[in-house]
């Protein structure tokens, strides 16, 4: 009697684990040449449990459009990012697209026919703060899954949803744990709080830790340039900035850690020590964190896992596209590095 194939069987002939073998069969993400190779290998053997189902996972179910609102620079947190959501498109032998828009420069007409053209099944839209594109994008009337929003007061007659970082909360944390634990009395935040919904909570999020522990605070005492117009990306720029406040704070609380590392050098140009003198703190744990010294303080959020969830969501929207609209919030991890590693008993 023909003894029976096993998975080990079909994993020694291709020189592959059996654990890739079996996620191969079961559905499970393996890269799309390994799961072809699986499937024929199934066949060619006459592996008894190989079904319709598993031979349907080569089928295309879903088409799926991510569109930028503008070319993705910051490479250390959009490729992870953007890998997930790859992946998560491989694993499940779905069609993967990628559109640029530039709100300034593109007619939108063009794009509506180019959508028009692909028949998505769903939208992935990232970077797209400019209401009046949101606006238009659902009026496409296609699944949309935003990762972060628009900070602008919006109201839309549509149904969507949108990934964010558990912002607001993070940043109020950390401004109590620096109170607490430095006797940190004073705050700037530095960043366009207008520029997406991120970077809006970040700031509610230091003014919410702030009037917890009854500090005091104005919004004279921010630096919150329109960034349309002012380049955060300028250490001259932001050191003018610092020179014009009232009295330079405690703590610098910045969008992100692009922002982070050039107040940095805006400070050491003023020969304001780090951390002795003022504390820095970032946001995303990208290289400008980790790799300027001293080390960026910041929070970090598993961003292949953002991108994934991400499709988790668009894919739930597009089998249930009746389904109120949600802000699905993924939580981030404090590292704490040398930019708030000041001395205990250094309090204020």
């Amino acid at each position: 009697m023909k003894k029976a194939v096993t998975i080990n069987d079909i994993a020694e002939q291709l020189n592959l684990s059996r654990n890739t073998v079996a996620k191969a069969l079961n559905g499970q993400y393996v890269p799309e040449k390994t799961r072809e190779l699986v499937l024929k290998k199934a066949q060619e053997l006459n592996y008894k449990s190989l079904n319709v189902s598993h031979l349907e996972i080569g089928a295309k179910k879903y088409k799926i459009l991510l569109v930028a609102g503008k070319p993705l620079n910051n490479m250390n947190y959009f490729v992870p990012l953007v890998q997930g959501i790859e992946n998560y498109c491989f694993g499940h032998n779905y069609g993967f697209f990628q559109h640029t828009y530039n709100v300034n420069r593109t007619p939108f007409a063009g794009f509506a026919d180019y959508v028009k053209e692909l028949r998505p099944d769903g939208i992935v839209a990232i970077e797209c703060f400019d209401k009046n594109f949101i606006g238009k994008l659902l009026n496409l009337d296609k699944p949309i899954c935003f990762i972060d929003f628009t900070a602008h007061d919006v109201s839309f007659n549509k149904r969507y949803d949108i990934i964010s970082t558990n912002d607001e909360k993070s940043v109020c944390d950390m401004v109590k744990l620096l109170i607490n634990r430095y006797g940190v009395n004073s705050f700037t935040f530095v960043g366009d709080r207008r520029h997406c919904l991120s970077f809006h909570e970040r700031y509610m999020g230091m003014l919410k830790g702030i009037i917890s522990l009854k500090n005091e605070h104005s919004k004279k005492d921010d630096i919150l340039c329109n960034d349309e117009s002012f380049d955060y990306g300028n250490a001259d720029a932001i050191k003018t900035e610092i020179l014009k406040l009232k009295y330079r704070p405690d703590c610098f609380i910045c969008c992100n850690d692009f922002v982070a590392r050039n107040v940095c050098n805006a400070l050491k140009s003023l020969n304001v020590n780090i951390p002795r003198d003022a504390l820095v703190v970032g946001f995303d744990n990208v290289s400008e964190a980790t790799a300027f010294k001293p080390g960026i303080s910041t929070f970090s959020v598993n961003k292949e896992f953002l991108g994934m969830e991400t499709l988790r969501t668009l894919i739930n929207r597009i089998e249930n596209p009746n389904t109120p609209s949600r802000t699905i919030t993924v939580s981030t991890d404090l590292i704490l590095r040398e930019s708030t590693d000041r001395p205990v008993t250094a309090q204020n």
